[in-house]
């Protein structure tokens, strides 16, 4: 029995909100509005507009109650038979027009908790605060601070949260997001001809400053005693006390195949004649605070199998060299028994050949000399040769008692990678050698939210927020919500009742 009986509502029903429009229309033919200006009749009308909205919700809402039908019974979970029933029960619920209260029949039982049909039938959240409404407050707190958050809540909606519900309202939102992209269906992607398709794996970290109980590993004492006045006091606070935020990506592209010339050309026929890399389509990211490299890399994998199970197409793996996340893609891909290729992100590298240069050279333009003909001869595959001269150069600087920090972290740096430095062979088979996508993940998710100045995070609230910046960039968070809102309601309501309820109107 379903808790409406096909019955419309009153024409009574809405005299509260039919009296507030009469008002409105009456007030905006007066002589004071027909006078004023444009900028102070849209304020009204988008005050009492948005009261109006609330009164249509609140009338719709005590009509629902007034037709609510009783049953004669209602089993809970608990195997206890509800047969008492108590109407005019309420509750308050806060929602993008402001505070309505819903009226609804209490099923009763001594020694068992109230049952409400009626708020199965409206798939009500347990919280004061309406779907919508944490639909709102999550799109503002992933994407600002929650001071500001807060203010442009109540600009847009008129509600007043506080800093502790927002982020109580983000945490409880983001719960079900590892969920809905296990159970999500990837359709898998044949591989092209030859199974030359490519399917590009990335991972990278940066650093979030955390709270104390956020941290891996305890932050060292500060030593004690007064300390000396310092420059640089934000980059001391910051030590010891940041947590590695990993960030992953996966996406398809096709080979397009390209030399040293169009990724360094020398002159301008080079440049004129420049042939563009391969375009990432279908990306997919992921970030975490909470879970470690190996957990990242593995869910990182499992979303690679969805897209080729057979593992028919060409794996490339883009990493800045970091030899924790190395070890992890190859003991994961060994595991699963898919060759990938690792390719060390030519960026990287660039950065640490101007290190080097700025050793070696004093003037700028012998510089970036140096860092273009040692660059062109990692494109071309003499890598060997490259490492080789560095360590030369680092050992004349040793003899003359020159130091080079700069020349002796690149040396070590390219010969520690030298295996993943085969960008001519990546160039000619049409593969990427730049982690462009992942660095970009990396600034959006993670430094343009949550290494906002002064910002100190908790790792239940930082984990929140990068998981649902995630789903937002990934463009699913339409098809999430809907899915958090269904797994709300089986926590919620079903779970209460014995049998599945007929709430259908």
């Amino acid at each position: 029995m379903a808790p409406y009986p096909q019955a419309t509502a009153h024409p009574d029903d809405f005299a509260a909100s039919r009296a507030q429009l009469t008002a409105m229309i009456a007030r905006l033919g007066g002589a004071e509005m027909m006078t004023c200006t444009q900028e102070v009749l849209e304020d009204y009308l988008t005050a009492t507009g948005r009261e109006l909205q609330r009164l249509l919700m609140q009338d719709q809402l005590d009509a629902r109650s007034r037709l609510e039908q009783r049953r004669p019974a209602v089993a809970g979970a608990d195997g206890i038979a509800r047969v008492r029933a108590e109407q005019g029960h309420r509750r308050l619920l806060a929602t993008t027009l402001g505070r309505v209260e819903v009226a609804r029949i209490a099923y009763r039982a001594p020694g068992a908790a109230n049952l409400h049909v009626a708020d199965a039938a409206l798939a009500l959240p347990t919280r004061l605060h309406s779907f919508p409404l944490q639909r709102a407050v999550v799109h503002e707190v992933a994407d600002g601070p929650l001071r500001q958050a807060r203010e442009d809540l109540a600009r847009t909606t008129g509600q007043q949260l506080g800093t502790r519900q927002l982020r109580e309202i983000t945490s409880e939102a983001a719960r079900d997001v590892r969920d809905f992209y296990t159970q999500r269906a990837q359709e898998p992607r044949a591989a092209g001809p030859g199974g030359r398709d490519l399917l590009v794996l990335s991972i990278d970290a940066t650093g979030v400053n955390m709270i104390p109980s956020g941290l891996r590993t305890p932050a060292p004492a500060r030593p004690a005693g007064p300390r000396p006045p310092s420059a640089q006091l934000s980059s001391r606070e910051r030590t010891g006390r940041t947590r590695m935020a990993c960030v992953t990506a996966c996406y398809d592209a096709a080979p397009a195949p390209r030399s040293a010339a169009d990724v360094l050309p020398k002159d301008a026929a080079e440049r004129e004649a420049r042939r563009k890399g391969p375009r990432a389509a279908g990306r997919r990211i992921d970030a975490s605070l909470e879970h470690s490299t190996a957990a990242m890399v593995t869910t990182l994998f499992d979303q690679a199998e969805k897209r080729d199970p057979t593992h028919g197409r060409r794996w490339i793996v883009l990493v800045d060299g970091a030899n924790h996340q190395l070890e992890c893609l190859e003991r994961e891909a060994t595991g699963r028994g898919v060759d990938i290729d690792i390719i060390v992100d030519f960026v990287h590298v660039l950065e640490y050949l101007w290190k080097a240069a700025e050793d070696l050279h004093p003037a700028q333009p012998a510089r970036a000399a140096f860092v273009q003909a040692t660059a062109r001869d990692l494109l071309e595959g003499h890598a060997p040769r490259v490492v080789a001269d560095l360590h030369a150069y680092q050992r004349a600087r040793t003899e003359q008692d020159r130091p080079a920090p700069g020349l002796a972290r690149a040396a070590a740096y390219l010969k520690a990678k030298q295996p993943y430095l085969n960008y001519h062979i990546a160039l000619t088979l049409g593969w990427p050698i730049a982690s462009g996508v992942i660095e970009g993940c990396c600034r959006y998710l993670v430094k343009d939210r949550l290494d906002v100045t002064g910002a100190r995070w908790s790792l239940p609230g930082g984990e929140a927020v990068l998981l649902l910046r995630a789903v937002i960039a990934n463009g699913d968070f339409e098809e999430y919500w809907q899915f958090h809102v269904r797994r709300e309601y089986q926590r919620t309501h079903a779970v209460l009742y014995q049998e599945q309820l007929d709430i259908a109107a």
